[in-house]
Formats: structure tokens, sequence, C-alpha cells
């Protein structure tokens, strides 16, 4: 809809709510009531308030048809994947009624008095408009980070009280925001940043941009630096996407220095002069250089999807609760949102589970031996259905698997040929190799890569990788029952590393992956590996309990001294090349496979791993609650990764 004229002022009479949820079982009931609890201005009603319940995995459904029950102003719509916040928000603007539509962030609180305030400014305004509240950072809160992320807000106010003084600023913040019904439109799906849209929207409409510094949203704020970072990666990203969409950037503090420095060097300097601000700046301004820089990096392909947004570590608050751990939030329908997950993610891969796998992989409370959790999947056909001992996604169709099997054992032994003969020469240098993928799954499909996990002696990374390639392209084992896989070394970690990465919590999915490798070589490394991970024993208590008994020692072992020297002076020509080859190749993926054809390569001194697209999206298939800045974003490979040969 197009509204290249102003509508004369109406009075509003009846509002429509907005809030959009993924996994906030914990906040959104406090968040839904802090609207509907508002003492609003004589005449003006709640005429209805939408909770899109998006792609959740956790009770947030339940919390949101409870908030129904109770209250028949509330509506929920329930979103089955998680298209994006700008989608959810279409399906908002597509149903809501009245005079304007309310948005609030699902993990924030309207305080009280809030939309009187936003009302009070639009009065008398023209549509097409929209009045942002003002985001807040709780007494409360605190943590590390607080202070620094304290000063960023204050900035953030000032800010926009000198940009929208006069309704014609390009920036809006959508934790609390007012639009006027009908004449403003949803961002299109696929927008990362939904208020910085309409602002840009609103100005090439004649549309008003307000600001209501008394109508105070109380907004959660992250306790690592690596979420921050995140967060503010994802808004410049989404910045950019606004400046290609609509051909216009949207206000931020940087551009403002550009177009009035004396301004802003003025704002800049009050709130330096505030106690501890000299220190504050430094550490937000180093924040935004880093996030800017991050944020370049995910122009290279594949492009990181920022369209669905991550949930956060959140420091302690006594004013807000925060997301509890999945250890706590799992109820009597913890098992069968596993398993939905689970069978969802196999029927992308066109198969299912047999019956003592999924045991395996279900929470502690899960049927406990085949037979149960056959008995207990018969009693939920919605779930899953049974077909020759394998479970399946009830919509898929049940295929054999004994071909595939065939070829990963094949694979297996291929693996083995590799280790003993053409990596041969680093067993002295390797503390562990292990395949991963569909052949550690054991259903490789024609075509898959044999993806192997290794873990060479600190200081050797790289001397071992020049050597295997060399290797395994002048000497490759011969067909093993027809089958010569491409040896794809997909992440490769030195030892002083490897325990790192594996003993930071990382999500269902990693641990599946991690707990699923089969160790070729070095399998009691492998198997302390997995000891010094606990949290997956708290994903996946069964498996990991399988998987880690009897574990052999993991501290690091420095390769030789003449080792390290070379390996120094091979790192930045093979990385280089490295990433020059993974370019090509996942455009090549993703010319041949769309979007989950890309990958990124990540190379650094201690390690080597390629982070596909599908590894992400699977993440999201899993309903996990976490950055997606781990370094084990890397684990599974994807296909089409620079090969060994």
């Amino acid at each position: 809809m197009a509204v290249p004229w102003s509508v004369s002022p109406e009075p509003i009479r009846e509002l429509s709510g907005g809030v959009v949820a993924y996994n906030e079982e914990a906040n959104l009931r406090g968040a839904v009531r802090s609207l509907l609890d508002q003492h609003l201005p004589d005449g003006v009603r709640w005429r209805n308030v939408w909770v899109v319940a998006s792609g959740c995995t956790d009770g947030t459904v339940g919390v949101a048809e409870t908030l129904a029950s109770e209250d028949p102003r509330i509506r929920v719509l329930v979103e089955s994947d998680r298209g994006g916040k700008a989608r959810a928000l279409g399906a908002v603007f597509a149903r809501a009624e009245g005079d304007a539509l309310v948005l609030l962030n699902s993990d924030a609180r309207a305080e009280p008095g809030a939309v009187a305030h936003l009302v009070s400014v639009a009065s008398g305004k023209s549509a097409p408009y929209a009045v942002m509240g003002r985001p807040v950072v709780p007494a409360t809160v605190g943590g590390p980070w607080s202070p620094m992320l304290r000063w960023m807000w204050e900035l953030h106010h000032e800010f926009h009280l000198e940009l929208l003084a006069d309704g014609r600023g390009g920036h809006l913040s959508d934790e609390l925001l007012l639009l006027s019904l009908p004449t403003v439109v949803p961002p299109p799906a696929g927008t990362i940043n939904d208020g910085s849209y309409l602002a840009v929207w609103l100005a090439q409409h004649a549309g008003g941009r307000w600001y209501a510094p008394d109508a105070r949203v109380a907004i959660q704020i992250p306790s690592r630096l690596r979420d921050h970072l995140h967060q503010r990666r994802r808004i410049h990203v989404g910045n950019g996407q606004v400046a290609s969409l609509l051909r216009t950037p949207p206000a931020t503090i940087p551009e403002q220095f550009f177009r009035r420095p004396a301004a802003t060097l003025r704002l800049l300097r009050r709130l330096l002069a505030r106690p501890n601000g000299v220190r504050d700046f430094g550490r937000l301004a180093a924040a935004e250089l880093a996030s800017y820089g991050l944020a370049a990096w995910d122009l290279l392909p594949p492009r990181r999807d920022h369209v669905r947004w991550q949930r956060i570590e959140l420091p302690s608050s006594g004013s807000a609760p925060s997301a509890p751990a999945e250890s706590e939030t799992r109820d009597s329908d913890g098992t069968e949102r596993r398993v939905a997950a689970m069978l969802r993610v196999a029927r992308q891969f066109d198969t299912g589970l047999d019956l003592a796998r999924l045991r395996d992989l279900l929470p502690a409370d899960g049927p406990a031996t085949p037979a149960a959790v056959e008995r207990w999947i018969l009693e939920r056909p919605t779930i899953g259905r049974l077909d020759a001992g394998r479970i399946f996604a009830p919509e898929a169709e049940g295929r054999g698997t004994a071909d595939r099997e065939r070829r990963a054992a094949a694979y297996r032994r291929y693996a083995t040929a590799v280790v003993e003969g053409p990596l041969g020469f680093a067993a002295p240098l390797v503390r562990c190799v292990g395949v991963s993928g569909s052949v550690a799954y054991g259903e490789a499909r024609p075509g898959d890569d044999l993806d192997l996990f290794v873990v060479p002696r600190t200081g050797a990374l790289w001397w071992f990788l020049l050597r295997a390639y060399v290797h395994l392209r002048l000497a490759p084992p011969v067909a093993v029952d027809g089958e010569r896989p491409e040896v794809c070394l997909n992440y490769v970690v030195e030892d002083a590393s490897a325990a790192r990465e594996f003993a930071a919590r990382d999500g269902l999915l990693y641990a599946r992956e991690a707990l699923s490798v089969r160790a070729i070589a070095g399998d009691p490394y492998y198997r302390g590996l997995l000891a010094s991970a606990p949290w997956m024993r708290s994903e996946l208590p069964r498996l990991w309990d399988q998987r880690s008994a009897d574990p052999g020692g993991i501290d690091p072992q420095p390769a030789p001294r003449g080792i390290r020297l070379l390996n120094a002076l091979v790192f930045p020509f093979l990385a280089t090349y490295l990433q020059l080859v993974g370019l090509v190749r996942s455009s090549h993926g993703r010319r041949a496979r769309g979007a989950d054809g890309e990958f990124r390569t990540e190379t650094a001194l201690h390690r080597v791993a390629f982070a596909s697209r599908r590894f992400e999206r699977l993440r999201s298939d899993y309903g996990e609650r976490r950055s997606v800045d781990s370094p084990a974003d890397a684990t599974p490979a994807p296909s089409g990764a620079p090969a060994a040969r």
C-alpha cells in the first residue's frame, strides 16, 4: 500500500497490540500483561492484542493460549516454523483493527503509563506516523557489561531526542512502537530491522516519526560481550539491507556525525561528562568497531542468516525473569518436543530413526527401552509413525536404508585405509581422527563426502594439513566395495583448543553431532573430550554416558619446535588458499543446491572449519536457544567444502 499524502488527524479510540515471540515462555505473560494492564486515556480502549508464537519449541504456545483463555482481547496465532519477525509482523498487521497498532518486544515490558504517553504524542498528528517509546535498562539488572550498555542506551535516548524532534528523523526503535492504522504497511518478510525499515518507509511517504521519551519500556540486555556483538552486527547488516531495499539508509550516529558534526559532538560531550563516561564510551566504541567488522564479514558467502533473531544469555535481574535453562523448562511435554524435532530434521534427509537410536536421543525422563519407545510412539500418531522398526515423521515416506548402511560401512573402511595409508605419516602429530556427518550416522547417500574430524597436537595443524593434502592427492587408497568418496578435512582443531570448544555449552545439535563421531584413531582421547563436556549429558544423557565411558587424557601436547616453526610459516599461505577455494566452491554449492549449499571457510592458527548454512538452519529446526557465534558452528561438514583431493 502506497500512501504518498498525509491523512488528516483522527482521534485514537481503539488500539490493537502485537507481540511476536520465539521461546519466550518465561517472559511472554509479563510482556502481554504490561500492555493490557495499562491505564489508557479516557475514550481509548484495547480492541485486541495479537500474540504470534513463531516456531516455538518450549512452552510459549501454552502460555499464550492460557492468556487468551483469561482475557478475550488476546488472540493467538501459532507459526509452525520461524520465518523471521517481519513475516510474523505481517500476520499482525493483517489482523490488527482500530486506529493504531502498538508493537512490543516479547522480552520487554511497557512501564505504567507508557501507552498513554504514546497516544498523547500521536494526538493531532497526520497519518501515516509512528511514535517510539524509550527503551531503558532496569536498575536491578547487573552484569559486567551493564554499565557500558546503560551508557549506550542513554546515548540512544539523547540521539532520538534530537533526531525525532521535528518528526522527520530516519530511525525508529521497535522495542515499543505505535503505528497509525491502516496507513502504515508492514516490512516485507525477510526484513531484519523492522524499526529502521518503517522509519525510512515513512520518510518516503510523508509520514511522521516521533519520540515519546516518557513512554518507557524495560528491556533485557546481554550479559556476554559476544552476545552484544552479535546483536550489533545483526543491526548493522539490517541497516545495510534497508538501504538496499529502499535506496535510503536509516539514520545512525556515525551518519549523523558527518551530517551534523557539531551537534553530535555536543551530545557526546554531555555523556562523556557523566561518571565513567570516558571508560564506557571507549568500551562501546571498541565493541562497535568489532561489530562493524563482523557485519562486513557476514557479507561474504554464505551470508549469515540474520532474519531469525537469536536468544541471548541474560544477566541476573530482580525485575524480570531471565529465560530459564533448558533443563529447568523441560516438562512432561519435553519428550514430545524432542521427538518431533528429531523426526522433522530426519525427514529433510529422507529418513527416520530406529527405535534404539531414538531412545538414546531422548531426555532422561523419556522411554527407557526400544519397546517402551515403540509403545510411546504408537500412542501418539500425530508425532510419528512406525514402519519396519523405524520411526518417521507422520507425513514422511518410509524408505529402506540398507543401501545407505552398506555405503556408510564401506566409507568407514575407506576412512581406516586413509588413516593407515596416506595419513600414516601423521601418527606422531595427531591425537585423534574421527568420522562425522552421514557416515558417522550410518546412512551415507550417493555423493556424500567422507568428513573427517582431526585433532593435531598444538602447533602442528597447518603443517599436518599441507602434508595431508599432498599425500591424499598423490597416493589415495583404492576403492572399497566400489566406493571412493571425497575426503574432507572439515573440522581440524588443535588439542589445546579442542578441549575448550567441547567444554563450552553449545546446544542440542552440537551435542548430537559430537556424540555421533566415530573415532578411527585415538578413541580414548576422543572419549576424554566428551567426558570434559558434561553439559552434553543434560542434552543427551544416555548417549553421553555410553560415549564418554573410560576416557583418556586430553592434556595438550605441543608439537616439536621445528614442526611449530614450519607450521607458522605455512599458515598464511595455506589459509589464504583455503579461503579462496572456499569462496569458489561455496558459490558452486549455492548454484547447485541453493542456500543450503553455501558455507564459510573459517581459518585461524589453531583451527580450520567450514560453517555451513545448512547447519545454521538445522539449529533453528532443533529449536535451539543460543548465539550462532560459537566456534562449533562449523562441526558438520557442508557438502562441497574444500576436499583433500
